[in-house]
């Protein structure tokens, strides 16, 4: 079977994964199109010497693997020292993570990018879609777009999550495939953004353009006026239909939650000060109610809980592979790729406020975190580094 045969067949059930698993959460039915692409890649390194070589010879990646394969290894045998075992199934979550970088990285190699992209974006915006069908009309501002879409994330600030990467998502595709189109759904997606009244990921977008932006400047006046024109709309739209009390509200709130939060990361260090050089474990939780009478069990950041599982080394080993992201995003910007910039900075600010952790099986995680990582980590296949 030739190379070329065998990436073409690679590339579809892959693409086809991170269609379907924008769209159906956590369904494992979703998860045998990446078995697929899974079993391929492993056939074409074991049998096509061209793709081996190719990438063991790829020098400006395997380093992420390098620090991330450390990362997922060290986590996974975790928990031989947590209070229960869960060795197995970790150490599968780790395997699958590893080899979903591989699999981007060779679609990147095969100047396929703008599909994986392009397949992620209209993904998130055929989940926004769905969620304004089932959303209950009715309730739709106080439920923030919950209990709508059954297979949407569990948690309404992952869905705004979704909403705000396929906005950045919409940049690079647009780089990509030079059709200025495919920014028609922004607008549809900022509005759902706004009306989950999710903070995080809508802060983490904000932030993530505007790093983008000082990296490299570079004004469009159309762009720019279009987007101020568009959120006079939406804030009058808002104003009219009696919502944005609501949104105000919500905003007001942010000192209340604010509040709740510190108060969780402040117990979490007091747990995990204990452990401080490994951890407790893959397995360790809070478990503790705080001062609003609130059972609490997550720490609400992904850094907090890699120092409460994995102790100083934990929390080294994610340094490690967000300096790399860091020196990786420079190869970007040599290209100028900058959504690509944007794209980690808001995975990474998302991550302060959110989550437990990001070792699982595919679910949010692996596109609010790991997607955005594959993207850094795997630079212009023909851009040298500007030393």
């Amino acid at each position: 079977m030739s190379s070329t045969n065998l990436q073409r067949y690679l590339f579809f059930p892959f693409a086809l994964f991170i269609f379907l698993s924008m769209i159906f959460c956590g369904v494992s039915r979703v998860n045998i199109f990446f078995h697929i692409a899974l079993a391929l890649f492993i056939i074409a390194m074991l049998v096509n010497t061209e793709v081996r070589t190719r990438f063991v010879n790829d020098r400006d990646f395997l380093p992420a693997l390098g620090f991330t394969g450390a990362f997922l290894l060290y986590f996974a045998l975790s928990n031989l020292w947590a209070a229960s075992s869960h060795l197995s199934s970790s150490l599968s979550h780790a395997f699958y993570i590893f080899i979903f970088l591989c699999l981007y990285r060779q679609c990147e190699l095969q100047d396929r990018k703008k599909y994986i992209i392009g397949a992620a974006y209209i993904g998130i915006v055929a989940l926004t879609v769905l969620t304004l069908i089932y959303v209950n009309k009715e309730r739709m501002f106080q439920n923030r777009l919950s209990l709508a879409f059954p297979f949407s994330p569990d948690n309404v600030i992952d869905l705004g999550g979704y909403m705000a990467l396929g906005i950045l998502l919409s940049a690079i595709l647009v780089r990509e495939t030079r059709n200025v189109w495919f920014y028609a759904p922004v607008p549809l997606l900022l509005v759902c953004l706004i009306l989950t009244q999710s903070r995080g990921p809508l802060l983490a977008l904000i932030v993530g353009a505007i790093v983008a932006f000082i990296c490299k400047p570079k004004w469009n006046i159309k762009l720019l006026a279009g987007s101020l024109i568009f959120l006079a709309i939406v804030l009058a739209g808002l104003y009219l239909s009696g919502s944005l009390d609501v949104f105000i509200y919500r905003l007001e709130q942010s000192s209340r939650a604010g509040s709740v939060r510190f108060g969780i990361w402040q117990h979490a260090y007091e747990v995990a000060k204990q452990k401080a050089i490994f951890g407790w474990g893959f397995d360790k939780e809070l478990q503790f109610i705080n001062g609003f009478g609130q059972h609490v069990t997550t720490t609400h950041s992904v850094y907090f809980a890699t120092f409460l599982k994995g102790g100083i080394v934990g929390l080294v080993l994610l340094l490690g592979m967000i300096l790399f992201a860091i020196r990786q995003s420079v190869r970007h910007l040599a290209a100028n790729h900058k959504a690509e910039i944007a794209v980690l900075v808001f995975a990474l600010m998302f991550y302060v406020t959110q989550g437990m952790f990001v070792i699982s099986n595919p679910r949010e995680y692996w596109v609010l975190f790991w997607l955005p990582l594959a993207i850094i980590f795997s630079p212009p296949v023909n851009v040298a580094l500007q030393k």
